[in-house]
């Protein structure tokens, strides 16, 4: 029986489900109904569990590899794990997953899914009998019936059923967040269909495609891919390589581009939670139409959803709004202006606001005191530092060019990326300065990570004898 690779995409920052979304804590790890609710994240995984599938493929950035690791453990699944060294959108993403799995299984097929949509219904049933389709080399990007005429999503217009493969149909064309009126004569038209971001194809299919339509990318991710670092905990991408890649989605790079391409529809319900708005939309409501998450006491209310994470929130008389109650940040909004929480968080990355990037409390924390940068101070003279500091999970500090430094890692797990060279340190384990260049080391663990800094022959007076920039 062949069985299918899911691949989560999992590398994105959004913001638009902020204050409980931030650019370091990103909606797919959020919970989606409370505290006791899956996270996006796991029910993407879980949503394709069985016999017809392998474990999954996640790709996602160096920052978030703990969390994903702690949130697989939770539901009990196995993975590889791929870390890319930058965000280039989800071409190079997708590109790299499949060239590594074509090294294991050259007929390796792949379903791409989104790591933070809502999906009710009977998914697999309609993705299953679309194997030998992409077996046979087509792509296949999967639909949803519209609702309505969105502008906010893009669409698919099929075309004729193929012969060969009954229920797909071709593809004439791709359609990116039509105007109202655009959207209302595709809804009218019954042709069209939402792009939903599900995709499958063969690992062969996908690296051929790329290799014709966009071969600079295709001979960058394979360096980058030859290039990296394996460990059993995850591949880390080589960073050189994957950086001169084209930072675009697979639907402009290729979809767009292919004679390959075909579609379905897949009979579920579908949201991809773009807003406030769109999470009360597939939450479940009371008898008076509210949507209660956490601590809450509504009075005379209706229609209204509240979501308190740290203590008791009460409303009274109030319909159609929606407040969220996070650790550092409450939002208040209507539910019919609820897309415009982007603008509060333009504003707060305008001012240099914290949390934007990240919960109070989330951000790395370095014990202040004489030596540069915030380390603590174990023992000094004239000729020698000590020193240790504590980095949160998916936090890294940046370690100077120069002689006579090392890091020794106490406790947890750190990635150490060079000038030209890159490595993963597990406790005990040491890192030396680079003279040819500053040395970022990031957290990988699922835990803090302490760190023992040591300075020999540099004196104390000098501005750069173990100058660390913190980042969050």
């Amino acid at each position: 029986m062949r069985k299918i690779y899911p691949l989560i995409l999992c590398g994105g920052s959004g913001t638009r489900l902020w204050p409980i979304s931030r650019t370091r804590s990103p909606k797919q790890f959020q919970k989606i109904g409370g505290k006791d609710s899956l996270t996006f994240f796991q029910s993407a995984i879980q949503r394709h569990r069985g016999e017809y599938f392998h474990d999954p493929v996640i790709v996602t950035n160096l920052r978030h590899r703990g969390t994903v690791v702690s949130q697989l453990r939770e539901i009990q699944s196995g993975s590889r794990i791929i870390c890319e060294p930058m965000g280039r959108n989800t071409g190079p993403a997708v590109l790299a997953a499949s060239q590594t799995l074509f090294g294991r299984d050259p007929n390796a097929i792949i379903l791409v899914i989104p790591a933070d949509h809502v999906i009710e219904g009977e998914i697999n049933e309609t993705i299953i009998r679309q194997i030998d389709a992409a077996a046979a080399g087509r792509i296949i990007t999967f639909g949803i019936e519209p609702r309505g005429p969105e502008t906010g999503f893009g669409y698919i217009s099929k075309g004729a059923e193929l012969a060969d493969f009954p229920g797909l149909h071709s593809v004439e064309s791709f359609i990116e967040k039509p105007p109202l009126a655009k959207a209302k004569e595709l809804v009218d038209g019954k042709s069209a269909l939402w792009a939903s971001g599900i995709s499958m194809f063969s690992a062969r299919t996908i690296i051929e495609e790329y290799q014709k339509l966009d071969p600079e990318t295709a001979v960058a991710v394979k360096r980058s891919v030859m290039g990296a670092s394996p460990f059993p905990e995850a591949l880390y991408l080589e960073a050189d390589a994957f950086s001169q890649t084209k930072a675009e989605p697979t639907e402009k790079a290729v979809f767009e581009k292919t004679d390959r391409i075909a579609t379905v529809p897949l009979n579920v319900i579908w949201s991809d939670v773009g807003s406030w708005s769109a999470m009360f939309d597939v939450s479940k409501p009371d008898s008076n139409g509210n949507v209660l998450q956490g601590d809450v006491i509504v009075v005379d209310s209706k229609n209204t959803m509240v979501r308190s994470e740290t203590r008791l929130v009460s409303i009274v008389g109030l319909s159609d709004i929606i407040v969220v109650d996070t650790t550092d940040a409450v939002l208040v909004t209507r539910r019919s202006t609820s897309q415009s929480v982007k603008d509060v968080v333009d504003n707060l990355k305008a001012r240099g606001r914290p949390e934007a990037e990240h919960y109070a409390g989330a951000a790395p924390t370095m014990v202040p005191f004489s030596m540069p940068r915030g380390l603590e101070q174990i023992h000094q003279t004239d000729c020698f530092q000590l020193g240790t500091s504590q980095i949160p999970i998916g936090a890294c500090i940046d370690l100077e060019s120069g002689h006579g430094r090392q890091v020794i890692v106490v406790k947890g797990m750190v990635h150490a990326q060079g000038p030209t060279w890159q490595k993963t340190v597990r406790e005990g384990g040491r890192i030396y300065s680079d003279p040819d260049g500053p040395i970022r080391i990031t957290n990988c663990a699922d835990i803090e990570t302490e760190l023992l800094f040591m300075t020999f022959d540099i004196p104390v007076e000098s501005p750069k004898s173990l100058s660390m920039t913190s980042h969050g």
